[in-house]
């Protein structure tokens, strides 16, 4: 839903008559029914599910429920809260946006402190505090619109249905693949917790933390680019756009890799200092979760791409069909008595052949080049892949029992990393720009 209000924002800013406000309006109700929707869905199926067939431990079924309604009721407060979000990408400030997300994790550290102190439920407590940053976002980011952008936010109901047709459409297989993200998501969750129970959740939901610090990177890196990619496309400049998404899935790789793959080889060491006592398949989970975070970075800018020129049905149909799979079969492989990682593997494959498809449908749909989008984003980073997957290899058979010595191994990885990024993975004119950048900083 925020990627198609990203989208026609940027699209009506791009034409030189377009109507924002009418766009803003249009993705405000859509955003308000949607998100009675879900408050309806969740009072209905959601407390159906945690009643008869939620594993939980004995006595915290009200708990359960305290957080599952907090939850609901601040997820709502956020999808409400998406067009106003949304506008500040389209209006490229990214620097309220890293204020914002700074601020709102500082109050968020602060009140969880309180935690240790804290002798009453503490997971009511914990679920209270972490909804602080979703009304905190909505206050902020309302007042800020309205601040910024009184023309653009200002309430206009929009009363022809037509207008709504060509959104409410492309929302619609927005929806469609978002939601085989969420079911895939929550879906693995769910088939964990019925067959291994919730210590194993608990590893998989470790894992899933670290999925999004190292995804945040490039997701972030992703979402800057799409202003840019959408007005250049809406503007008739394919060339510039084309250029700028390829460019940006390259870069999204190298950050990518530039983070996952110290994070790969001493996993181990450093859930050991996170949590202490490291529940059974942690390190697993985290490592298979790294390789998917990989796979996931080669859609950076492509997928902004797609987006852009607007013809989405197929390309979310596939996703969601690449996405939604993985769940039967891995159903099917769990009852027949294979380890909780499978999952993870199942995902892997999923990705891989998602992506392929998409790029098929590129070419299908657009006869867009993809030999020369594939030249320009991959080639590069698989070269550096290459590379440090050979040097993980050795790396993982040298016996070190040292503390010292792991970390001297992981600062080793993050130099040799960050060496390959530099040699192979950026072009010349891009470490020129590094280096000038540099020179410059000093002279200041």
């Amino acid at each position: 839903m925020s990627s198609t209000t990203i989208r026609f924002l940027n699209y009506e800013i791009g034409k030189p008559n377009g109507d924002s406000n009418k766009i803003f309006n249009i993705c405000q109700v859509i955003h308000i029914a949607f998100a009675i929707l879900i408050f309806i869905l969740g009072e209905t199926i959601g407390i159906f599910y945690i009643n008869n067939y939620l594993n939980v431990a004995p006595g915290k079924d009200t708990d359960a429920m305290f957080v599952f309604q907090v939850s609901l009721i601040v997820s709502c407060i956020g999808v409400i809260n998406v067009p106003f979000q949304s506008i500040f990408i389209a209006m490229e400030k990214f620097l309220h946006i890293a204020i914002i997300e700074i601020v709102s994790t500082v109050i968020r550290f602060g009140l969880i402190i309180i935690l240790l102190f804290y002798k009453g439920n503490a997971l009511r407590l914990y679920a209270l505090i972490m909804s602080t940053t979703t009304l905190l976002y909505f206050i902020v980011y309302h007042y800020l619109g309205f601040k910024y952008w009184a023309g653009i936010v200002r309430w206009r109901f929009i009363k022809t249905l037509s207008d709504y047709k060509e959104l409410i459409v492309y929302n619609n297989y927005n929806f469609l693949a978002s939601l085989a993200l969420l079911c895939r998501s929550q879906g693995s969750n769910m088939l964990i917790n019925f067959f291994f129970g919730t210590v194993v959740n608990g590893a998989y939901g470790i894992a899933r933390t670290v999925q999004s610090f190292v995804e945040i990177f490039t997701i972030n890196f992703d979402s800057a680019s799409a202003p840019q990619i959408t007005q250049n496309v809406s503007g008739g400049n394919m060339t510039r756009a084309s250029y700028l998404a390829s460019k940006v899935c390259r870069m999204c790789q190298l950050l990518s890799l530039l983070i996952v793959f110290p994070l790969f080889v001493e996993m181990e060491l450093l859930l050991h200092v996170w949590l202490g006592e490291v529940p059974e398949y942690t390190v697993q989970f985290c490592r298979v979760i790294l390789i998917t975070v990989l796979i996931a970075s080669t859609g950076g800018g492509l997928l902004r791409l797609k987006d852009a020129l607007g013809k989405i049905k197929w390309f979310m149909i596939i996703f969601s069909f690449w996405y939604l799979i993985t769940l039967p079969i891995g159903f099917l492989f769990f009852r027949s008595g294979h380890s909780p990682v499978t999952i993870l593997y199942l995902y892997l494959i999923s990705d891989f052949f998602c992506r392929i498809s998409q790029l098929f449908l590129m070419k299908v749909i657009y006869n867009y080049d993809i030999v020369a989008f594939c030249k320009e984003a991959y080639i590069r980073p698989i070269l550096v892949t290459i590379a440090m997957s050979l040097y993980v290899i050795l790396y993982l058979k040298i016996p070190c029992s040292s503390q010292i010595n792991h970390f001297i191994g992981l600062l080793i990885t993050s130099v040799l990393g960050l060496s390959l990024i530099y040699m192979i993975g950026l072009k010349q004119e891009e470490r020129h720009s590094i280096i000038q950048y540099c020179l410059n900083f000093q002279e200041r």
